[in-house]
């Protein structure tokens, strides 16, 4: 009876918008807006979201004091993001990252608009040309060369091992590194991933069946990914992955080029695009299959991802029957 009573007691939830209804609808600082809005959501977000949001806080607090400036929800208009563009370019910054910045930026105004705040609509009007990112993968034929290769200590055989699970599976370092007994059922990887909380169910190689036999299933290494990083870039050097690789960027506003030997731009997340881009190569995979397994949801991202050359291409198309007699 008592606990009935409890119940009764408690007032009932009518989800009526609390924040919107007792917030003035203009003079709220934009930096205060984001902080309550990114506190509330993040509890069901991803881990980097209130991180994402902490940092763009930082950003516009800084673009205040420097420029002597409040700002508020609307504030942000096209003539403010023309001008925290050139404060974020001034930091020297890639053009991916700035890109960001600005996207969240008005992904939040966005949403102070639906909350009912006055916003300036003209801040729409702002758009940033996406680099192509530069990335390189790893054919299959340089995979087996990696697997192949046994000039190495224990411990970079293991991380080596561990490298090529990932070039053959499409899963992020998060989750190849954590493979255990468990994720391996019959000829299948199944596996719930750690950024997306999606299942995948990817059919295992038969690299990564004698990978497994080598360690009874225990494949993961317990490092952070940093660790990985330096041990891998060492693997791949000594491996002999020494072309030189020359690519663009934009930076602080101006086009870069750079020249590197390819083993230093080889890094754990260069696995995933790998495996998506080898997967989609052979050409008897359907994109949404390869969705499945890399967790993309929708095509443009995809395409995005995966690394093609000129070459493959031409490979690809020499293949097609429209080219047979």
């Amino acid at each position: 009876m008592n606990a009935a009573l409890k119940l009764v007691d408690q007032p009932k939830k009518d989800y009526i918008n609390r924040y919107l209804s007792s917030q003035p609808k203009e003079g709220v600082l934009f930096s205060d807006f984001i902080r309550t809005t990114a506190t509330r959501k993040a509890k069901r977000m991803s881990a980097t979201y209130l991180n994402t949001y902490t940092t763009l806080i930082s950003h516009l607090e800084k673009f205040s004091k420097q420029n002597d400036v409040s700002l508020y929800t609307n504030s942000i208009n096209e003539e403010f993001l023309e001008d925290f563009i050139t404060y974020l370019n001034d930091l020297d910054l890639k053009q991916s990252y700035v890109k960001s910045v600005v996207e969240h930026t008005k992904a939040m105004v966005r949403k102070a608009g639906t909350y009912g705040y006055a916003v300036d609509p003209s801040y729409d009007d702002v758009v940033i040309e996406e680099d192509d990112p530069f990335a390189i993968y790893l054919s299959m034929n340089d995979i087996s060369r990696i697997y192949f290769y046994d000039d190495l200590s224990k411990i970079q055989k293991q991380q080596k091992d561990l490298f090529v699970v990932g070039c053959l599976t499409a899963l992020r370092y998060s989750d190849y590194s954590t493979l255990s007994p468990r994720d391996f059922q019959g000829n299948f990887i199944i596996k719930t991933t750690k950024k997306t909380g999606k299942r995948v169910v990817i059919p295992v190689h038969d690299f990564i069946k004698q990978i497994y036999d080598r360690y009874n299933g225990e494949i993961s290494r317990g490092t952070t990914v940093q660790q990985f990083d330096r041990i891998l870039k060492v693997i791949m050097q000594k491996i002999g992955f020494n072309d030189q690789v020359t690519y663009t960027y934009t930076r602080g506003g101006k086009l870069i080029t750079e020249t590197k030997q390819k083993w230093e731009l080889i890094s754990s997340h260069t696995a995933r695009r790998s495996a998506a881009t080898n997967m989609y190569l052979t050409g008897r995979m359907k994109t949404f299959e390869i969705m499945a397994i890399t967790g993309h949801t929708t095509e443009k991202s995809f395409f995005r991802y995966i690394r093609i050359t000129n070459d493959d291409i031409s490979k690809q198309l020499a293949g097609d029957i429209y080219f047979k007699a």
